[in-house]
This record gives C-alpha cells, structure tokens and sequence, in this order.
C-alpha cells in the first residue's frame, strides 16, 4: 500500500497508536537514506556512507546506501532491518519530520501503515488529548534530526568549499565475475584532505569533522553487503 504522510494533530488523530512491530514495508523499495552528520559514527559500521547530488536542486546531501540498484534493499529481509543502526528517518517512522520552522516542528504520519491502528500498543495521545510519552520521545528525536540538518549542511558546506568532495565511480565485482560501475557518487578526497594548510587541519579538528570524514571513509568498505548476490 502507498505511504499517505498527513500532519499529526490531536484532534484527527486522537485514538490512534502505534504498535510495537513497525510496518517497514516502504523501505523494501528505498536503496538510499538521508543520513547526517552526527550519525556517521553510529552508522559507519552498518552502511556504506556517500555523498551525491539532488537532482532537482543540485544540492548535495549525505546518505547511507541499502542497495546499489534503485527499487531494492539489501538489508531489509522479511521485514526486519539487518543493519545494527537505524538512520532517524527509519527510527521515526511511521511518523516523520514535514516540515520544520523557527518555533516548532511538525510531524506527520503514514496512516496507511499496517502498525498504525486504534487498538495498536503506544498512544499517541492520552484521553484528554495531551501528548503521551511515547510521542515526546519521537517528538525530540524529530528535533534532534532538524538540528543536526543544520550541522549536516554547514558540514558539506566546509567540504566543497575545500574541493574535497570528488566523483567516484565505484566498481563492483560480483561473485561471478561481472563488474558493475556505480556513478553519480561522491567522496571525500583523502590525499586533498592531507594537503590542507595547518590552520584548516586544526579547525577541522576543533569542529570534530575528523570523527565523521574517516567513518565516511571507512565505511566505504562496505560496499559488498549492498550487492546483489
């Protein structure tokens, strides 16, 4: 069934709940998931890490590879993640950040998700249509998700700045021999990273993009668990 994200309200939506074993059918079809910077740490030892560009705003943007063909995901099996990290897109869902401002964030949610239900186990209102506590939880993970975009952009920003961040074409020998080449990636350059000047070396480090350019870098090695078998 389709994903239909509408706005959370307590008036809609005031008897619905989520249940403990999430829907996460929508990711059997998603091969790429935004990822920020703060995650690259946590992340690094479950997916793959690149950057690539927007191809309507031409902005670039972090993201963990599930698999290397569109339409599919190798670590997503009958249901159940296989990877030890869950991005925050996966671990709100089915509720989702829509839409972020200066004051406050606002969620939506899949109503067509099978785990979203009246008699389902976590409320997300109370009877007098309070927030429960289940929401607030999912509520600051959205707010961390919103600061951490911020982070992420500066993040990218400092990089193209320095040109680090270079095309890559990845190829991808599978088991029988067939090579495969993977563009439209881009990665950090390691040897331009060494090349900067002393001063930029130590604000990098006073930022602590050093944690997060080598998870990048050695999460690439990681390739084979998204290929096809």
């Amino acid at each position: 069934m389709k994903t239909q994200f509408v706005p959370l309200n307590d008036s809609s939506h005031k008897n619905l709940a989520i249940g403990d074993k999430v829907d996460y059918s929508y990711f059997e079809t998603v091969h790429m998931l935004p990822l920020q910077v703060q995650e690259f740490m946590s992340a690094a030892t479950s997916f793959p890490i690149i950057f690539t560009k927007n191809n309507q705003t031409g902005e670039f943007v972090s993201i963990a590879i599930t698999a290397l063909k569109p339409n599919t995901n190798k670590l997503l099996k009958n249901g159940q993640w296989q990877s030890r990290y869950l991005p925050i897109q996966v671990q709100l869902y089915p509720l989702g950040m829509s839409h972020v401002d200066e004051e406050k964030i606002i969620l939506g949610i899949d109503i067509n998700n099978s785990s979203v239900a009246e008699n389902e186990t976590h409320r997300l209102f109370t009877e007098t249509g309070e927030k429960t506590d289940y929401l607030s939880k999912k509520l600051e993970l959205a707010g961390l998700q919103a600061s951490y975009q911020d982070m992420t952009k500066y993040f990218i920003k400092v990089l193209l700045e320095h040109e680090l961040l270079q095309p890559r074409t990845l190829t991808v020998t599978a088991l029988d021999g067939t090579k495969t080449n993977i563009d439209g990636i881009y990665t950090i350059d390691e040897s331009k990273l060494q090349q900067l000047d002393d001063a930029t070396l130590l604000d990098f480090a006073k930022r602590g993009f050093y944690s997060a350019i080598y998870a990048h870098l050695c999460s690439l090695s990681l390739i084979d668990l998204v290929m096809e078998r």
